[in-house]
């Protein structure tokens, strides 16, 4: 059975809320002679070009006109002969342009590619919720992890309930289908008497734009890409706060932070802001030296590219890239005995200190600073809101669930100083 557009066909453009100038395109395609159901045209994003919203309108026109023009010349197989593998390929190119980060794209990408292997041919009509349990059984068996699957799950419920709201299929067989969220695998923060060790180590370290970053981390409890996106104009001195406003992605591009509550300000210590004035000073005289300007946009945790020109060499200020911020951040660790080589291979001395480098390492990672951070914080009485405020948590759930075992601890301290309280033991 196949189906083409009317030419009279009415075309849609409905705005993205929260996205100014974005524009989701579609048309009728009027009722499937077979089914009586009215049928959709794939949905098609824009991103309208021009500032001014009052040139909007015909930006948008100008889109249903080449779509249209290009739906009348092709002819698309019936609705409910697509498998859903296909149509889980053609929700996810049609969201390409949604996504602030090509990361993020590539993650939903991973998911799709789990639903075609998972339901194959199947077509969107014909499934029904026990094929989707049995098929999660045997993705488990085959080596599937929980945090896979349950992806997968979420993905797939998205894009079957966009098959109903096409009025494609009646009902989402997802909807029936219980699939528990995955436990979050067991933190590791540093102690107290850890943490206060790995200051010390740190504040012995030689100023530097990745002993600065470590800084941010242990005292500020921020995500790498948020520490990596600061620039000295997201520090206020004077008021002794920074402004997360961006993040620093591995694709090498400054974004957005992942949610609305990941923008916010924090409040600086006394160490944290004695180390940055020192740190803004001493990296102001090192890029002096490759005739560089330091200014609001210059990046806390900088990095400085060298590149041959026609007329000698020329310097750019950039952003420390994560991978090499991760290698120094292992290097510093194994050298203070908060991690291990499995496969030493180099050893020497600078500084009357022994440095050890190699391969297969194990230890602290600069994400356990951040679980440090609300770990103790919790156990000093700090309330959970205040925590996932200073963490950026889109919901204080999130920060429930993470650091539950924290909470119970305090639990237990309250229950005892209650019964002190009271002239107990």
């Amino acid at each position: 059975m196949e189906h083409r557009i009317k030419p009279n066909a009415k075309g849609y453009a409905e705005p993205v809320k929260g996205k100014p100038g974005v524009y989701r395109l579609y048309f009728s395609l009027g009722k499937d002679p077979v089914t009586g159901k009215y049928l959709r045209s794939p949905k098609r994003t824009i991103h309208c070009k021009s500032k001014n919203p009052k040139n909007w309108p015909k930006e948008c026109e100008n889109a249903l006109s080449a779509y249209r023009a290009e739906l009348e010349g092709t002819r698309e197989h019936a609705s409910d002969a697509r498998s859903v593998a296909e149509y889980a390929d053609d929700f996810h190119d049609m969201r390409e342009g949604i996504f602030k980060s090509p990361l993020a794209y590539k993650r939903e990408g991973d998911y799709i590619r789990h639903i075609r292997e998972l339901f194959g041919d199947i077509r969107l009509s014909d499934l029904r919720p026990d094929d989707i349990r049995h098929a999660y059984a045997n993705a488990k068996k085959n080596g599937m992890s929980d945090g896979e699957l349950h992806g997968t799950h979420v993905k797939l419920r998205q894009v079957l309930q966009d098959a109903v709201d096409n009025e494609i299929i009646e009902r989402n067989p997802c909807s029936p289908v219980k699939l528990p969220k995955p436990t979050y695998r067991e933190r590791k923060p540093l102690t107290a008497d850890e943490a206060s060790r790995f200051l010390v180590c740190l504040l012995e370290e030689p100023l530097s734009a990745k002993a600065a970053g470590t800084m941010l981390l242990l005292q500020c409890g921020l995500r790498r890409g948020e520490m990596l996106g600061l620039a000295w104009q997201d520090y206020n001195p004077d008021e002794r706060i920074l402004r997360i406003a961006r993040q620093y992605t591995n694709d090498k591009a400054l974004r957005p932070p992942k949610s609305k509550m990941s923008r916010r300000t924090i409040a600086v210590n006394d160490t944290l802001a004695d180390y940055l004035d020192r740190w803004k000073t001493s990296q102001r005289a090192q890029l002096a030296r490759y005739g560089l300007d330091q200014d609001g946009d210059t990046p806390i945790v900088n990095g400085i590219k060298v590149v041959a020109t026609e007329d000698g060499k020329r310097a750019t200020i950039v952003n420390i890239d994560g991978h090499n911020f991760d290698r120094w951040f292992r290097d510093f660790c194994v050298d203070n005995g908060f991690g291990t080589y499995e496969n030493v291979t180099g050893t020497f001395t600078r500084d009357g200190k022994s440095h050890v480098r190699g391969t297969g390492y194990s230890g602290l990672v600069p994400h356990a600073l951040r679980h440090t951070q609300a770990t103790l914080l919790i156990g000093e009485g700090a309330d959970v809101k205040t925590v996932q405020a200073r963490l950026g948590h889109a919901s204080p759930n999130t920060t429930l669930a993470i650091y539950s075992h924290a909470i119970e601890a305090n639990d237990r301290k309250a229950a005892d100083a209650f019964g002190k309280l009271l002239g107990g033991k």
